[in-house]
C-alpha cells in the first residue's frame, strides 16, 4: 500500500479523533505529512496560512477539514490542496463559518477602502498608500452577545500593494498580500427596542464624537508612550465605529476569573487610567480651556439623568426595586429587625449617584472613562523572566518607564511579543516556515498568572467610552477597583492600589513638568480625601452597572431573541420579583455571590454602621 494513502479503518479513526478534537476544544494545527504533495503547493499553502487566519480554519477536502490535531495523521490529497489555493486566490476568500458580506451591517467597499487608507496613514505615515482589496468579510465577534450597548464584529481584509508599471496579472504574481483585522461596533438594529434605547441614551453618538475629536487630541498629548486607548479609523453616521483589532496587537480581555482582576492587572490598569486623566489635564493646560467648554456637549451626562421623562431615570428606579428584592434574599438582612429601614435608606443612598456624576465644585475634574470593569480593560503581556537579572527589582518588575526604550529590553520584548501574537499588517511569506503563528483573534489563555515562565500584564488599553463624563479622578478609580474586586480584597489592598494611581499620575505629570498639586492642592492628603468622598460613588456605580452587565450570557441572549431589553434596562415588568436579574440571582451562584458582596458592602458601611 502507498504510504500516502490509508485504509478505511484508519480513515474512520482519523475522523473520530478529529471529532474529539472539536469537542474538547484542542487547538487545531495543519499536518502535511511526509512528501505527500508537491513542494511548491506546500509552500503556497503555508504562505496562505501564515498570512491569513481565515484560511487557517477553512482548508477543506471532501467535506473533511484538513486542519487537525497535531496527534492525528490525516491524508492530504494533491487535488484538495490545489482547490484550496484556487479558492483562496479569488476575490473573496473561502469564509469560515458565520462570515458575512460587510453590506449586511452597512459597510460597502468604498467604506473599507477609506478605513484601510486611514489605517495605512496612521501606522506607516503614508498619506497616499496605494493598494488593491483582494478580499474582505465580516463575522460576529462571538456567537453569544459580548456587550450590552452594541453588536460587535470583526472585519477581515486582505489587500495587495499596487506596484508601479506592473500589470494586474504581474502584480498578483509578485506583490505581497497583507492581512489586516478591524473591530466593528454597530447599533443592534435587529433588536429594535435596544436600538431605540441606545439612541435615546445617546451612547453611540457620544463615543463617536469622542473618537473623532477628543481622543485623537489626547493621543497627540501622549505621543511616544504606550497606547492607552484604541484608534478609531472609520465612523458611519451615529450607528457604526471601526477600530483597530487590539487582539491582533496582542491585547486581550481577562477571562475565566469571575470578572475579577488580581493586583498586577489592577496596577497596570490604574497606570492606563492615570495616563487618560493626565492627558486631559495637559490638554486643558495647553488650551487654557476646560474640556467641556473646548468640546461643548460632548460630555453631557447620559447615564444618570435626573429627569422624570428620561429613559435612564426610569432605569434607575427599576434598578432600585430589583436591588431591594435582592437585599430581601440575603439571610442576614432578611432576618434583621432593621430590614424596612435598610430598604428605605438604600433608595436614598443610590439616588446620590446623580450628585456624584456631575462635575465637582470641590475637586479638580478630568475626563472620566465612566464604565471601567473587566470587559472594558484589555491587557498585553510579557514573559516572566526565568533567571534573576540585575534590572529586575525585588518584586520581579523592571524598573523602566514606558517612555524608555533600552536596546536590550526592546529586543527581549520583540521576541516575547512575537511569540504571543501576530500583528496586523503581517505580510505573506513566500517560503515554508517552521514557526507556528498563532491566530491573532485567539484569546490568550493566562492560566496561572504567577507560575514560573508564565506571562504577566505589561500594558493596558481602555475601551468603550459610551458613557464618559467630566468628574474627579477618584470616581473612575473607585469604580474600577469596586467593579473588579471583592470586599475582602479591597480591605487588604485598596490603600496600596490607590497609591499606585497617585504615583502613576505624578510620573505622567512630571514628564510634562507639571506638579501633581495642580490636581490635588495638598498632594497625597487631598487625593486621599477625594477617594474617601467618592468611595460610595464607586460602590453605587458598580451596583447599578454590574447587576445588568454581569447577567449570564444565556439570559442576555434570550432577551435578544425575545426582542426585549436585558434586566432593569427594560421596564417590561411591573413586578420586580419577575425581573430577569432576580432569575439570575436564583439560578446562578456566580452572579448571586458577586451582587451579594456589593450589596452587603453598601448596607454594612453606609446604613448599619452609619
Amino acid at each position: 500500500m502507498n504510504k500516502h494513502h490509508v485504509n478505511d479503518e484508519q480513515e474512520c479513526t482519523n475522523k473520530t479523533n478529529f471529532a474529539v478534537a472539536i469537542e474538547t476544544g484542542n487547538p487545531l494545527q495543519p499536518d502535511f505529512g511526509d512528501k505527500a504533495v508537491n513542494e511548491d503547493i506546500l509552500n503556497e499553502i503555508c504562505c496562505q496560512i501564515n498570512s491569513n487566519p481565515i484560511i487557517l480554519e477553512n482548508i477543506e477536502a471532501g467535506g473533511v477539514n484538513l486542519i487537525c490535531n497535531e496527534n492525528i495523521r490525516t491524508p492530504y490529497k494533491r487535488i484538495a490542496m490545489e482547490q484550496s489555493i484556487l479558492h483562496s486566490s479569488k476575490k473573496f476568500v473561502k469564509r469560515r463559518s458565520g462570515a458575512m458580506d460587510p453590506k449586511t451591517i452597512g459597510l460597502v467597499e468604498n467604506d473599507i477602502v477609506e478605513l484601510v487608507k486611514c489605517y495605512i496613514q496612521d501606522k506607516r505615515n503614508r498619506v497616499n498608500g496605494k493598494f488593491r482589496l483582494v478580499s474582505y468579510q465580516v463575522r460576529r465577534l462571538s456567537e453569544e452577545p459580548v456587550g450590552y450597548l452594541g453588536d460587535h464584529y470583526l472585519l477581515d481584509v486582505n489587500l495587495r500593494e499596487k506596484m508601479v508599471h506592473y500589470s494586474p496579472e504581474e502584480e498578483e504574481k509578485y506583490a505581497e498580500e497583507e492581512y489586516i483585522s478591524f473591530f466593528v461596533k454597530v447599533i443592534p438594529d435587529n433588536v429594535p427596542k435596544l436600538a431605540d434605547y441606545i439612541k435615546k441614551m445617546g451612547c453611540f453618538r457620544k463615543e463617536i464624537l469622542l473618537y473623532k475629536h477628543v481622543i485623537p487630541r489626547l493621543q497627540d498629548v501622549m505621543i511616544g508612550t504606550r497606547p492607552f486607548v484604541p484608534t478609531a479609523y472609520f465612523t458611519k453616521g451615529d450607528r457604526m465605529i471601526v477600530f483597530e483589532n487590539l487582539k491582533s496587537e496582542g491585547y486581550s480581555i481577562v477571562e475565566n476569573t469571575k470578572n475579577l482582576l488580581d493586583f498586577d492587572h489592577l496596577k497596570v490598569a490604574l497606570q492606563a487610567v492615570a495616563k487618560l486623566h493626565a492627558s486631559s489635564l495637559i490638554l486643558e493646560d495647553r488650551s487654557k480651556t476646560p474640556i467641556p467648554k473646548l468640546f461643548v456637549g460632548y460630555l453631557n451626562e447620559n447615564a444618570y439623568v435626573d429627569d422624570d421623562d428620561h429613559v435612564r431615570k426610569i432605569n434607575l428606579e427599576n434598578a432600585i426595586q430589583v436591588l431591594c428584592e435582592m437585599i430581601k434574599r440575603i439571610d442576614k438582612y432578611a432576618r434583621s429587625e432593621r430590614l424596612e429601614e435598610i430598604l428605605h435608606k438604600v433608595r436614598d443612598i443610590i439616588r446620590k449617584i446623580y450628585d456624584f456624576s456631575t462635575p465637582s465644585t470641590v475637586f479638580r475634574n478630568v475626563l472620566n472613562h465612566g464604565d471601567l470593569w473587566c470587559n472594558n480593560v484589555m491587557f498585553r503581556y510579557e514573559m516572566i523572566p526565568t533567571s534573576v537579572d540585575t534590572c529586575i527589582n525585588t518584586e520581579g518588575r523592571k524598573d523602566t518607564s514606558d517612555r524608555e526604550d533600552p536596546a536590550v529590553d526592546g529586543k527581549d520584548a520583540d521576541v516575547a511579543n512575537k511569540q504571543l501574537f501576530v500583528s496586523n499588517g503581517e505580510r505573506r511569506g513566500r517560503k515554508r516556515s517552521s514557526i507556528k503563528k498563532p491566530n491573532p483573534c485567539e484569546v490568550l489563555n493566562l492560566g496561572n498568572w504567577s507560575a514560573p515562565c508564565a506571562s504577566r500584564p505589561s500594558s493596558c488599553i481602555l475601551i468603550d467610552f459610551q458613557i464618559a463624563r467630566y468628574a474627579p479622578p477618584a470616581y473612575d478609580i473607585l469604580s474600577l477597583l469596586t467593579s473588579t474586586t471583592t470586599r475582602e480584597f479591597r480591605r487588604r489592598y485598596l490603600k496600596e492600589l490607590l497609591d499606585v494611581y497617585y504615583n502613576a499620575l505624578q510620573s505622567e505629570l512630571d514628564w510634562f513638568q507639571r506638579d501633581v498639586r495642580e490636581v490635588f492642592s495638598n498632594g497625597l492628603a487631598s487625593y486621599r480625601d477625594s477617594c474617601d468622598q467618592y468611595q460610595l460613588a464607586g460602590l453605587i456605580d458598580s451596583i447599578l452597572y454590574r447587576h445588568v452587565t454581569m447577567l449570564p450570557m444565556e439570559l442576555v441572549a434570550r432577551c435578544r431573541e425575545e426582542h426585549r431589553l436585558p434586566g432593569t434596562v427594560g421596564s417590561q415588568y411591573n413586578c420586580a420579583k419577575m425581573d430577569i436579574c432576580i432569575e439570575a440571582w436564583l439560578q446562578y451562584d456566580e452572579y448571586r455571590n458577586f451582587m451579594m458582596d456589593l450589596l452587603s458592602d453598601l448596607v454594612d458601611q453606609y446604613i448599619l454602621q452609619a
